[in-house]
């Protein structure tokens, strides 16, 4: 048995670390060339603004490009002949879960010198032709504005612009050098999206407790996020001026995917990269949808790991069994949802019910690229996912 830590160096957390510690942090590795990867509505926001400002105060050039969600592979790859003769030292990722992960993929795209989307896709996962190697990789500090959780990993998705199914990429240098969480950062951020990428850092946190490999560390950080996530969504949502909530809710997220390397995400998670993948859903809309679903589904297998949940959460009689225990969690996770008023059903999201074949077709590419025993060892699998998309309709 073995631990891995992902390549984290620095995780700054409190109001104002970037701006207190962001330059001085850029100066221990001596860049001077800054890639940002960020979104068209963070480049309006006052703390965004402070930051290039400072950058540029402190003689560190800046080269600016915009993701959009799910990453789409023809808008990762646009600008790379301009961001290879830019040539940057340093790379700062700004936004959710799409820009960082954009980040994450031009790193390995600049590391093998990829010219191309069609020339992208070899290297991923779900395709395996090539190997990333990633000698030569670029330093990536990421300022989270949401709650996805994405800089604290070394994988990546995008989205193929032809076939419109999402590629998994994964290197442990992909994963973000130094994070800076910041709730002046997350001000801006839309109540709605703040929200439902908290909903995605509890879907961490719950299928890491019945991940296929588990081990008491990720457990009990997932078991501590539960218990953040839970109190402080929302008190957030109630009070959404205040830092400290914000941070909670923050540090939450991190401790929902900690080291991730160490276990394997579930069925929600592949139902959610490709529900977003084809119907443009957030994910962390697509974990609001599907997570209670397949809690449910997941039960007969899971009775001792979900039974956690109720405990973790002080709720129900512990004098009960394990398995009335268990049972109780879907519905505070489902609660949760209903009470944050996140919407939940398929429908929506104007999802045409005739094309769940064919988002049964994408999920089970996904599920055999996890490798999720859990999930593969169904006796009538596309016949269960079917009846998962259909209940969360």
């Amino acid at each position: 048995m073995f631990y891995q830590f992902l390549p984290v160096e620095r995780i700054h957390y409190g109001a104002n670390v970037v701006a207190e510690q962001l330059v001085s942090e850029i100066k221990t590795i001596n860049a001077a060339k800054a890639l940002i990867v960020t979104t068209n509505s963070i480049l309006k926001t006052k703390a965004y603004k402070n930051m290039i400002n400072t950058l540029h105060e402190n003689n560190i050039e800046t080269f600016v490009t915009c993701s959009k969600q799910h990453v789409p592979g023809n808008i990762l790859m646009k600008e790379i002949n301009e961001i290879s003769q830019f040539n940057p030292d340093l790379i700062i990722s700004c936004g959710g879960g799409s820009p960082i992960d954009a980040a994450k993929i031009l790193s390995l795209v600049l590391a093998e010198g990829i010219q191309s989307e069609k020339d992208l896709y070899p290297f991923a996962e779900n395709i395996k032709q090539k190997k990333t190697m990633m000698k030569h990789s670029i330093p990536h500090i990421a300022i989270p504005t949401t709650l996805s959780a994405s800089e604290f990993t070394s994988i990546a998705g995008t989205t193929n612009s032809e076939d419109h199914v999402k590629y998994k990429f994964s290197h442990l240098n992909m994963t973000p050098k130094f994070v800076f969480l910041d709730p002046v950062f997350t001000i801006d951020t839309p109540d709605w999206l703040w929200i439902s990428t908290g909903i995605r850092a509890v879907d961490h946190a719950v299928e890491t407790l019945y991940t296929p490999v588990p081990n008491s560390i990720n457990t009990s950080l997932a078991l501590q996020a539960l218990k953040k996530l839970y109190d402080y969504l929302p008190l957030s949502k109630e009070n959404p001026a205040n830092l400290e909530y914000r941070l909670e809710c923050q540090v939450g997220a991190w401790l929902s995917l900690f080291s991730v390397v160490n276990i394997k995400l579930g069925l929600s998670h592949s139902i959610g990269h490709q529900l977003g993948a084809l119907y443009d859903i957030p994910h962390g809309m697509t974990s609001a949808i599907m997570l209670p679903h397949v809690m449910k589904f997941l039960l007969p297998r899971t009775y001792k790991e979900q039974a956690q949940i109720a405990e973790a959460l002080c709720k129900g009689d512990f004098k009960r069994d394990t398995e009335e225990l268990a049972r109780i969690a879907p519905k505070l996770i489902g609660g949760l949802i209903e009470d944050l008023e996140v919407p939940h059903r398929l429908r929506d999201f104007n999802v045409p019910r005739e094309s769940i074949p064919l988002v049964v077709k994408n999920i089970l590419k996904d599920i055999h690229g996890e490798e999720n025993t859990f999930v593969l060892g169904t006796k009538d699998l596309t016949e269960e996912i079917t009846n998962l998309l259909e209940a969360a309709y």
